[in-house]
């Protein structure tokens, strides 16, 4: 059962197509036709290609701690920008004109149509297949003249080459100019920051945290030499006191006996020393004596005859050794005066010591960030030169070309055997799809079987369809229409595959 439904449908797709076979012989060949004549009768394009690598350098990176790197695999695309420039491509037309054909474009519209028909990919540096994660990129330029652009795709590769060279020589001059201006200024800043070191330590230096020890120590010694000291001038005010006694009981001269006026006034005089070692100046015994020894000496002045030249040896002796004693007591408070004076000054720098080491604190570490600042410019400007020198001995890393653009024998686009084959698929399709939606559309009755269907009789006898002359001179007519368009056709096709191969 299965196998006559299978053997119908197959027969009744045959009698359609047997009946429906203008559409598929006429629309596919048509198809063809028309496919092979826009393959051909398009402007070709032809490319010319060219390979640039991103060589690493040959010296190792951890040799030299600077970063050497011009474009790193993510900046082709920003090398492109800055290439691909109207200003660049306006220089190229004006050397190598793209389009001589076309003298109605201006320099800059010829320059975008460079940029519109030049393409970059990533490629793998071997096999030259697209690779999007490679250091190797393909410059690819269409052009309907091959020789021109091969020329055109030589002057890109040149741009690019040229760019990449230029610019990696302007970076490492101008990396190596900043860190120079750089180690430049922080070495003016150290210069400052020593001067003001040293004016700080010039005026506190001595009450710098390093120097609080010695500042003790040389507090504690001052403090004791001047106890010391005033011991001595105690001692040496005694001693002026008692030889001050002494003087005032002898006689200057030798001639006549001391007077009772003069030995009572040499003892009010010993008893007021005395009682000024036991008492205060304003003590009513010192004011008594005092007061006595005023009047006593009064007496003496007016009644004493005038003074003689002393002759006294005992006299001389005693007034000599109150000079000298007077002398040492003068040196001694002297040398105690300096002593507490260097105690105070000890004491102020002690205590001074905590802001002063504040603000020394805060300048050393200035002094030190500057200084660390400055070492660190110092080791990337070594760096810097180094990456220089390789720079200009082509060491770092550089772009290279590894495959010059060619002239291309046949044309990139269009791509004719594809467009043939999609008119051959194409009109294969609507060839068919035409007859079928043909039959679908027409309620015509044709033959036994569609009446039989209709009427549900079985048919006894079929006479089939007889042409007459005026039938067969249309048939004919049609026929030769349709040769002689598929002539033309062909003759028109032929045409352009000709023109386009010349």
């Amino acid at each position: 059962m299965d196998s006559d439904n299978s053997d119908s449908s197959l027969a009744s797709r045959l009698e359609i197509l047997r009946r429906r076979w203008p559409y598929p012989v006429l629309i596919t060949p048509a198809c063809i036709l028309l496919a092979i004549f826009i393959a051909y009768a398009m402007t070709p394009l032809y490319r010319s290609s060219g390979t640039i690598m991103l060589e690493p350098s040959s010296v190792p990176k951890e040799f030299l701690g600077l970063d050497t790197t011009t474009y790193a695999d993510h900046q082709f695309e920003l090398v492109q920008r800055r290439v691909m420039t109207p200003e660049n491509l306006r220089q190229l037309v004006a050397k190598i004109d793209p389009y001589p054909d076309r003298p109605d474009l201006t320099a800059t519209e010829k320059a975008r149509m460079i940029a519109d028909n030049t393409e970059i990919e990533r490629v793998d540096p071997i096999t030259l297949e697209t690779l999007q994660q490679s250091n190797a990129f393909s410059i690819h330029y269409l052009n309907p003249n091959p020789d021109r652009a091969k020329a055109v795709a030589n002057e890109l590769v040149a741009l690019f080459l040229d760019y990449n060279a230029r610019t990696r020589r302007e970076r490492a001059a101008g990396t190596y100019r900043f860190l120079q201006s750089e180690a430049q200024k922080l070495a003016e800043s150290i210069r400052g920051m020593e001067a003001k070191l040293a004016q700080f330590k010039a005026k506190y230096g001595d009450a710098l945290p390093q120097a609080q020890a010695r500042n003790l120590q040389a507090q504690d010694m001052a403090q004791r030499d001047y106890d010391s000291t005033m011991a001595q001038v105690r001692l040496a005010e005694q001693r002026v006191s008692m030889l001050q006694l002494q003087l005032n009981d002898l006689s200057p001269t030798l001639v006549g006996a001391v007077a009772d006026r003069r030995t009572e006034l040499a003892t009010l005089r010993a008893e007021l020393a005395a009682a000024e070692q036991r008492y205060t100046q304003d003590h009513p015994d010192v004011r008594r004596l005092r007061r006595a020894i005023a009047e006593l000496a009064a007496e003496d002045r007016s009644t004493r005859a005038p003074a003689a030249k002393p002759d006294n040896p005992e006299y001389l002796r005693v007034s000599a050794e109150l000079d000298a004693a007077r002398r040492d007591l003068n040196a001694l408070r002297a040398h105690a005066d300096r002593a507490l004076k260097q105690v105070q000054d000890y004491s102020r720098r002690l205590a001074s010591t905590p802001e002063v080491e504040k603000d020394y604190a805060v300048l050393a570490r200035n002094y030190e960030l500057a200084q660390e600042s400055f070492r660190e410019v110092q080791a990337k400007l070594t760096e810097a030169d180094l990456a220089r020198s390789l720079v200009a001995e082509e060491q770092g890393e550089r772009f290279t070309l590894i495959r010059d653009p060619g002239t291309p024998s046949s044309p990139a686009v269009p791509n004719r055997l594809g467009i043939i084959l999609m008119g051959l698929v194409l009109g294969t399709a609507l060839g068919f799809g035409a007859a079928m939606f043909a039959e679908l559309s027409d309620p015509t009755v044709r033959g036994a079987s569609d009446l039989q269907l209709l009427t549900g009789h079985t048919m006894i006898a079929a006479v089939p369809a007889l042409l007459n002359s005026a039938e067969r001179r249309s048939r004919r007519l049609r026929f030769a229409c349709v040769v002689g368009a598929f002539s033309a056709a062909i003759i028109a096709v032929g045409a352009a595959v000709l023109r386009a191969s010349s």
